[in-house]
């Protein structure tokens, strides 16, 4: 990697933490793959990263290749572009004039690629479409192409959190084994120098010591001792994994796709990030302390929804949901939600977490799909009649 730019250094290392996702463990990244491939109406769509030597095929639809040279892959061109990539026929772009893939099998003609762009803004791959034969999307349909890039693109950071919060919560626990022994350790090296200091005082006390620059000495550097140890301990505890979960710490709290909020068993909101500000329209100041029930439609609130939510989470570990809900100025947003409990070492439940995702395009998207089905269905009828 010595020769390229500091840019793609970066992007490349951004694409390497996003290859440590299971994309197999979540069943919706294959659904808007598919999706994509069904509303676009082309045989393949695929879900790639693109690293420095290789074209990561994550995801796929119509094809059962996991991995491509990147000198040869379409996608090297659409994280290059600024918006979706259309090649309606690839014999007659000079971009791929020498491609294998395009005068060789499987002779590829059609492509269509929307970057993944995250939110460093940084491409690190794309949702693409291919096709055997020369072909065209509507407008409508380069719509919906870059609506579930996006949409993939939030996952997938989403996901990275969660694997960053799980080791986040494994070097806690271990630091708290840590500082236990380092308690047990040096409690004996504490009360030596503090034994001294109390031994010395005691014996002036009871008369038995003049009090002399001798023993003002020897009490000074007893104290000192003391303190050395004291800032060794304390020094011990700051290390560099706490720097690492304060970063987290910062990273999380500056994410805006997602509305990631701290709940107690209650359900009343102890923390959120600028993410839930900007999707539910409340500041900081005004939502600590309220119930997560706040963002729920009167019909919800009716049937009891946000406490059945909380109930099955602390039940069974975790709960999801979809469903209209409110922001601050009375509008409505179609949310994606997670909800996990929060255990001690006891494994008793402490609180929640609960991450939100605004899907309002993607339920948009739907919406016009069935209205556009409906009325062609129409049409046919009409005809037939």
């Amino acid at each position: 990697m010595d020769n390229l730019s500091l840019a793609e250094k970066r992007r490349i290392e951004a694409v390497h933490q996003f290859l440590q996702i299971d994309f197999d463990k979540s069943k919706e990244y294959q659904e808007i793959v598919d999706l994509a491939a069904e509303l676009c109406e082309k045989p393949v769509a695929i879900l790639t990263l693109l690293d420095e030597e290789i074209n990561w095929l994550k995801v796929r639809t119509g094809v059962n290749l996991h991995i491509m040279p990147r000198e040869t892959s379409f996608c090297q061109h659409a994280i290059k572009a600024d918006d979706l990539l259309v090649v309606e026929d690839a014999t007659k772009d000079s971009r791929f004039i020498d491609n294998p893939l395009v005068f060789s099998d499987p002779k590829i003609r059609f492509y269509a690629g929307a970057p993944i762009i995250i939110s460093s803004g940084l491409k690190i791959g794309s949702l693409c479409l291919f096709d055997l034969k020369p072909s065209v999307i509507s407008p409508y349909q380069q719509k919906t192409l870059k609506i579930l890039s996006r949409q993939i693109t939030h996952l997938m950071e989403l996901d990275l959190s969660h694997r960053l919060l799980k080791l986040q919560v494994e070097e806690i626990e271990e630091r708290n084994k840590s500082l236990y022994k380092i308690a047990q350790i040096q409690s004996h090296e504490i009360r030596h120098p503090l034994a001294t200091i109390m031994g010395l005082v005691n014996l002036i006390k009871d008369g038995y010591q003049d009090v002399n620059e001798e023993w003002v000495a020897m009490i000074i550097e007893a104290s000192n001792n003391l303190d050395t140890k004291i800032a060794s301990i304390v020094n011990e505890t700051i290390a560099e994994k706490d720097i690492r979960i304060t970063r987290f710490h910062k990273i999380v709290e500056e994410i805006e796709d997602y509305a990631i909020i701290l709940l107690d068993k209650e359900g009343n909101i102890e923390n959120w990030n600028k993410g839930a500000e900007k999707i539910k329209g409340y500041k900081n100041i005004e939502i600590i302390g309220k119930n997560f029930s706040t963002f729920y439609t009167e019909e919800d609130l009716r049937n009891n929804r946000p406490q059945k939510l909380i109930e099955y989470a602390r039940n069974h570990g975790f709960s999801k949901d979809e469903g209209w809900r409110v922001r601050k100025d009375g509008s409505k947003f179609w949310g994606s939600i997670l909800i996990t409990a929060i255990h001690d070492a006891n494994n008793e439940v402490i609180g929640f977490t609960k991450v939100t995702r605004d899907l309002t395009d993607m339920k948009q998207l739907e919406e016009e799909k069935s209205a556009y089905i409906a009325n062609l269905e129409s049409q046919l009828r009409g005809l037939k009649s």
